[in-house]
């Protein structure tokens, strides 16, 4: 049973990531096919382009990948990246996505440094992720469930953090899943050591 569980959990953290992922491509195209669609059958009406919106899309992935490599662009693309980190609700967001995009693409996650179990509300303790350290202080981001984009803000003494021995990707799992997924180590629980080892 807990292994038909195991497998039932893990098809569930597959498949949702990708149909997110297939619905927000398909919209895009949508979006670009009913932006560029009339444009092109004004200067083209005798043509018949099937696919404008994917092709158009594939094309602005590029350019952008392209921008992303060379100094100029690079400069450009940061500057629009500032935007969008200092509006209070879609930082939060954009940078989450951008986590995660990172870790699937490079297999490294950049704002999560490393999973941890801290003190929330009445002595209850929850999964959190720092984000940095400063003057003794860890800030912390406590994800939501289901909706992991959003969640808390925390700053808290490097004392009142404990480290998990698992890595960030296994923690989100078990935030994504309520606590059905584990590690192994029931989630948090096992070779712990204070995040002051680490600086």
């Amino acid at each position: 049973m807990n292994s038909l569980k195991k497998h039932f959990i893990s098809g569930i953290l597959f498949i949702l990531p990708v149909s997110l992922s297939l619905w927000i491509l398909l919209k895009i195209i949508g979006f670009m096919e009913n932006v560029l669609g009339p444009l092109f059958k004004r200067f083209f009406p005798n043509i018949y382009m099937p696919g404008l919106g994917f092709f158009s899309l594939i094309l602005i992935i590029l350019l952008i990948g392209f921008l992303a490599n060379n100094l100029l662009g690079k400069r450009f693309l940061s500057i629009f990246e500032g935007l969008f980190e200092t509006m209070p609700v879609l930082n939060r967001i954009y940078l989450f996505i951008k986590s995660i995009s990172q870790n699937l693409v490079y297999g490294k996650t950049t704002i999560f440094q490393e999973a941890v179990k801290i003190e929330f509300f009445g002595g209850s303790y929850t999964i959190g992720f720092t984000t940095g350290k400063e003057d003794g202080m860890f800030k912390v981001f406590v994800p939501t469930v289901p909706n992991i984009s959003t969640g808390f803000y925390l700053i808290i003494p490097e004392n009142k953090v404990e480290k998990l021995n698992i890595s960030v990707e296994e923690a989100l799992k078990i935030v994504l899943s309520a606590g059905l997924f584990s590690s192994g180590e029931n989630g948090t629980n096992k070779n712990r050591s204070n995040c002051s080892e680490k600086t």
